[in-house]
């Protein structure tokens, strides 16, 4: 936890890992309590467990007791066919059986909330299948995974020829969110449906015997110091699962690869000049001399995207960005030519 004073604003920034998988889950047999301390030792603010088609975790007693860290129980759904993955929070019910647009709008109604998980797959080997959304027009969730680190990673794996260094130096395989899942999440906002972006880690952990030694790989202990959803509170706010959970579906957050480096540092804001500012997720009336301004640890490449397009770019450590009309404008944030930071969208009207 840190606080951050951005254009006269001051914030608590809390630091978190998204989609983890316990003994609770069918995929994984990692315990809970092991991974609450994996998640302490790494210096996280908070976690969620997102276990498939089950809320079990929720009554843990390593839960219970936790009184540092915050463990956000939710639940991860899916279609009879096991598509269209849906990260589900605030809630007490597991729907089985059911379509995609049936769950997606029960949730809404009940005032749960959702988040289409790794939306748009891809395989490099046929050994692997996708868990994709499979309707896009099924838009009604609050928002989406646009990346998300085991997707990606075994998006890339052929075990027969690259397998062995996926096991080794998982991270290297792991660059930047799918463009088609860019692409989705701007074009849903641009739209005027407001999505906010989480990146995830879908942790489970694996194991694998080569050589006559077993190796673990994707651990919960690596997985937490790669992607993770930082998130933005006023300074005044109580801490809780419910505001965390609040300012992910506003997407007052965003969305970093921490293996790259700690954005220790890192802000950026919207400002006139006036007494008027706002963050990522908050909206501003267009006026002259509007700007995005940003601060870094380090020289890095800077995009600036207005409704799905860049539009302008640079780069450096500290600076801004001169608004010039409407739209929605987000940051990405490049680091020795990987993808490092990926901001939620500041709304111009």
């Amino acid at each position: 936890m840190k606080i951050k004073n951005i254009l006269g604003r001051s914030y608590i920034e809390l630091t978190g890992c998204i989609h983890n998988h316990t003994e609770y889950s069918y995929d994984s047999r990692v315990p809970l309590s092991r991974i609450i301390n994996v998640a302490k030792k790494a210096e996280l603010d908070f976690i969620t467990i997102n276990d498939h088609r089950n809320l079990e975790a929720a009554h843990d007693p390593a839960v219970v007791m936790e009184k540092e860290l915050i463990i956000i129980c939710g639940v991860e759904i899916n279609d009879p066919d096991n598509n269209n993955h849906y990260l589900v929070f605030n809630t007490d019910k597991v729907l089985k059986g059911k379509s995609a647009r049936e769950y997606v709008e029960f949730y809404r109604q009940t005032g749960a909330i959702g988040f289409a998980a790794h939306p748009l797959e891809r395989r490099a080997s046929k050994r692997f299948r996708k868990y994709i959304w499979t309707d896009l027009d099924n838009d009604g969730f609050d928002g989406m995974e646009i990346w998300n680190f085991v997707s990606e990673w075994i998006g890339k794996l052929k075990p027969s020829f690259n397998g062995l260094w996926f096991i080794l130096f998982p991270s290297l395989f792991v660059v930047k969110p799918l463009p088609e899942v860019i692409i989705y999440w701007d074009r849903l906002n641009s739209s005027g449906k407001r999505k906010s972006a989480i990146g995830s880690v879908d942790s489970h952990e694996e194991k694998v015997k080569k050589f006559g030694i077993l190796f673990k790989f994707l651990t919960h202990k690596s997985l937490f110091n790669s992607i993770r959803t930082n998130v933005l509170l006023p300074s005044a706010t109580e801490i809780t699962d419910k505001t965390i959970l609040a300012a992910l579906r506003k997407g007052n957050s965003y969305i970093v690869n921490h293996k790259m480096g700690n954005p220790y540092n890192f802000f950026a804001g919207m400002s006139s000049g006036d007494d008027k500012s706002i963050i990522f997720g908050e909206e501003l009336s267009w006026k002259e001399n509007l700007k995005i301004f940003y601060r870094l640890p380090c020289y890095c490449r800077i995009n600036l995207i207005r409704n799905g397009r860049k539009i302008s770019a640079k780069i450096d450590d500290k600076g801004f960005f001169l608004i010039k009309k409407p739209g929605n404008y987000r940051l990405e944030i490049f680091k020795w030519g990987r993808a490092w930071i990926y901001t939620n969208n500041f709304y111009i009207i």
